[in-house]
């Protein structure tokens, strides 16, 4: 089955700072964990001057991008603010 390309743009919500973010930013990073296991990660980081993070992921639909993106923990609590984006790569490395 052909996968597409997404990338997940993270930015700190309105519980972003508030008692347990950091739980909930640890827990973020298990899923991450989790989808790279299922080798559906793809690549994570943040940027380093700016408090944004991205997170790229291969699926076989937008339906199941959509619910990656809105099943992770940062994203349910209110910590992260999530936007999706299809991604066509261009050149890759092997």
């Amino acid at each position: 089955m052909e996968t597409q390309s997404y990338v997940i743009m993270l930015r700190p919500a309105n519980e972003y700072g508030n008692p347990g973010t950091e739980d909930r930013i640890n827990e973020h990073f298990e899923y991450l964990k989790g989808l790279l296991e299922r080798g559906t990660l793809t690549m994570a980081g943040r940027f380093s001057e700016v408090l944004i993070g991205l997170v790229m992921i291969e699926t076989t639909s937008r339906e199941e991008a959509l619910m990656i993106m809105k099943n992770d923990p940062a994203v349910i609590s209110g910590v992260f603010h999530a936007e999706l984006y299809p991604w066509r790569i261009a050149l890759k490395a092997m």
